[in-house]
């Protein structure tokens, strides 16, 4: 099946799609290289493009000109880069973890099975990119990723995992509130970054 239509299916048909891909042959590797690795150049791509490049954002048309100048190019390109290769290692920890704890909500111990989930459940967040550039819309539409993609995992679950239909609301709210906690620290690490390199270009600009 191709990553379109995979993507396709997981976004409009993910009651079908998770009962095919929880019988899949698959790998923790190929599913990382074949759909997440691609899925995820959307929001780095997007980001270097309408942000950097041509200085559009959430703040506004136009709103990041003046951050983009002071910045430069280089800052936009580093930060999507290292954005990317964060997001993806988010995902192989989360997936580590759930594993780690399925037994515990009496599902199947199986790493390839948590990779699926944490995959192919990030689908609309990676989509999503395609306008998290617009102001405001590709807000809201973030938004209704990130809630789309908690009801792709409370789907997921007992097919994906084999967990009970009675666990499958409390193994979907550990899931979500793992995935949370790592997002905040990683955002922190993100977040500190811009901290550094906007006082960096203050100081820069006060020696000029």
């Amino acid at each position: 099946m191709s990553i379109v239509d995979r993507a396709k299916n997981i976004l409009l048909n993910p009651k079908q799609e998770w009962d095919i891909i929880a019988k899949e042959d698959a790998n923790v590797a190929g599913l990382f290289t074949g759909y997440a690795m691609i899925l995820a150049l959307i929001p780095a791509i997007m980001s270097i493009v309408f942000m950097g490049l041509l200085g559009l954002g959430t703040m506004g048309l136009g709103g990041l000109g003046g951050l983009t100048g002071a910045l430069g190019m280089s800052y936009f390109v580093t930060s999507a880069v290292v954005g990317y290769a964060l997001g993806l290692f988010v995902v192989w920890l989360v997936a580590f973890i759930v594993n780690a704890v399925a037994p515990s909500f009496n599902g199947e111990q199986n790493m390839i099975q948590a990779t699926k989930l944490m995959v192919y459940a990030g689908t609309p967040v990676w989509v999503a990119g395609l306008v998290s550039w617009i102001p405001l819309i590709g807000w809201l539409i973030g938004l209704a990723a990130i809630a789309y993609t908690v009801y792709l995992i409370f789907l997921g679950v007992r097919p994906v995992l084999s967990v009970p239909e009675d666990k499958v609301a409390g193994f979907t709210v550990v899931t979500v509130l793992i995935y949370i906690v790592i997002s905040v620290v990683v955002s922190m690490v993100i977040g500190g970054m811009l901290i550094a390199a906007l006082a960096g270009g203050a100081a820069l600009g006060g020696l000029a």
